[in-house]
């Protein structure tokens, strides 16, 4: 895809975010408002987009295709534990603030930025075949995420947990694949209205989370800043050297490495939170990672394909 394409997309996601911003600083989207759209984002707008996105007729390409975003994203977050366990090591980090910087390294917003993304510059294909790779982030998440940021490595996993709006979206849009099930129209069209206000809600709401950070308080973390550059820069950029050597398929390859350079997953600061974690820290690098990547992820794009 041309650089001015990409920019001009990303751009438009910026605009979004800034929008969202200042919604937050008018206090037009309040504490409570914020959590209301978090909740009608991942439980309607999300999985309604996914099961319209996954609706397609099947065909053993994009099955074979699925198969290997499986393979390759398995490898992916194999390498995003490694690059966080060798930096923990650098860092010399103690618990809680290991628990974080590793779970902010290793889990990028897929949901709320990711599908958002994929959609502005590959379509809707894209956003099928990153909800495949999204199950791999969800069984991650709800099991090594909790190691982190609990750091107890003996803390009971409930995989209840795992029956979420995401896999279940997922498990019903690969269903509608899989057996070539066209939703009649009437149910269609009303999903893919809900699904189309996924990209502008989920933008907005990360504007205003932007809107509550304190940029003092990160001045003085250089480890944030690594963490943010090892994130956004380093695993993306390694991601596409690595994949064009082992020879991946460009749009597989692509959609993965664009995932990969998502800013850090708001799930980051909600554990924290929740497992007595450094919730301030998470929420920081949630923070800094996020606005950063404005200016990160069309360059990774453009890497992808000038690389």
């Amino acid at each position: 895809m041309e650089f001015t394409v990409v920019l001009q997309q990303v751009t438009v996601l910026f605009i979004l975010i800034v929008i969202g911003f200042a919604l937050k600083k008018f206090k037009i989207i309040t504490d409570e408002l914020g959590k209301g759209l978090t909740g009608l984002i991942i439980y309607v707008t999300l999985p309604a987009l996914l099961i319209t996105a996954m609706n397609y007729e099947f065909s053993k390409e994009i099955l074979d295709n699925s198969l290997k975003i499986l393979l390759y994203g398995s490898f992916m977050y194999i390498f995003m534990i490694l690059v966080s366990v060798i930096f923990m090591k650098l860092f010399h980090a103690e618990n809680p603030q290991k628990g974080v910087y590793q779970f902010l390294v290793i889990f990028p917003n897929v949901g709320f930025m990711g599908y958002p993304i994929l959609l502005s510059v590959f379509g809707e294909i894209a956003v099928f075949y990153g909800a495949i790779s999204n199950l791999l982030f969800n069984i991650l998440l709800w099991t090594l995420g909790i190691i982190f940021i609990s750091q107890e490595k003996d803390k009971k996993i409930n995989f209840k947990m795992l029956i979420n709006p995401g896999i279940i979206s997922v498990l019903i849009g690969f269903s509608l694949f899989i057996f070539s099930i066209e939703l009649p129209y009437v149910i269609y069209r009303p999903l893919e209205l809900i699904g189309d206000t996924t990209t502008p809600l989920a933008m907005m709401l990360v504007g205003s989370l932007l809107g509550d950070a304190k940029f003092k308080e990160m001045l003085g973390n250089a480890r944030l800043f690594i963490i943010s550059i090892i994130r956004l820069i380093l695993i993306p950029l390694s991601l596409i050297f690595i994949f064009k050597f082992m020879n991946i398929p460009e749009m597989i390859s692509s959609i993965l490495i664009i995932l990969s350079s998502m800013p850090a997953a708001a799930n980051a600061a909600i554990f924290a939170r929740k497992y007595d974690s450094d919730y301030r820290l998470a929420s920081q690098g949630i923070f800094l990672t996020t606005l950063l990547s404005i200016g990160t992820i069309p360059l990774i794009i453009y890497a992808i394909t000038n690389l």
